[in-house]
């Protein structure tokens, strides 16, 4: 049986990223290869502590960075952004969805601008439900930019968590920063496509959505190493 992803919650992916540098041509997003994910680099993210604070740049993971944004400023909420519910809110999140449609698997599909493939390099995440679930928490919480290195096949290494691996990656020429919140809508596009159900509520999942943009960008999910 086949369920269905984001019950009219995860709303088109709108390409927030950030604008095409002056001078600058970027290419389509193209497909994946091994070595892409194996010469993956830590995530730089770009973004605020403090509402109407200076962007600080943070090197990780989504999960890893959150925290290192709680230690610049404790009281770091990402909901007291502007910015961020007006984003969210864009791709249809609202903050008590936003882990919602991983647990009970209600997700439909409506992000129409992306193409989706359910073969790239690597396996299967068993159970995405449960174990991409913290990845998809972590990221969530980032309000800010996520850069992906030079291309073609240039990846950051977004989240790593209980098996899932969860990927930024770019075709174009330059590094490319695009806002995070997006990855999360990619997933739940990508799980629309390629998740599979092995038994009851267990649905396993591999996939790339590729993003036009500009700048172009795709996101990946399969297992990982932790």
């Amino acid at each position: 049986m086949k369920s269905t992803l984001l019950t009219a919650i995860v709303a088109s992916s709108i390409a927030l990223a950030s604008a095409t540098p002056k001078g600058v041509s970027f290419v389509k997003a193209g497909a994946l290869s091994q070595r892409s994910i194996e010469t993956a680099v830590p995530l730089t993210f770009t973004g605020q502590a403090f509402v109407d604070g200076p962007n600080v740049t943070l090197t990780g993971t989504a999960e890893s960075i959150y925290n290192d944004l709680l230690a610049i400023n404790p009281a770091y909420n990402e909901w007291d952004f502007p910015e961020y519910q007006e984003r969210m809110h864009a791709l249809g999140f609202t903050k008590e969805s936003l882990l919602e449609h991983a647990k009970s698997h209600d997700i439909t599909k409506l992000r129409k601008r992306g193409h989706t493939t359910c073969n790239p390099s690597g396996n299967e995440v068993g159970n995405w439900g449960l174990q991409c679930l913290e990845g998809i928490d972590y990221l969530g919480r980032l309000n800010g930019y996520c850069q992906a290195p030079a291309g073609p096949g240039g990846c950051a290494r977004t989240s790593c968590s209980h098996g899932c691996g969860i990927f930024l990656c770019n075709d174009n020429r330059q590094s490319i920063s695009v806002w995070c919140g997006n990855q999360v809508g990619d997933v739940y596009d990508i799980a629309a496509t390629c998740e599979r159900e092995r038994t009851s509520y267990v649905f396993s999942l591999l996939g790339q959505i590729f993003r036009d943009g500009p700048p172009a960008w795709n996101t990946v999910v399969r297992t990982q190493n932790c």
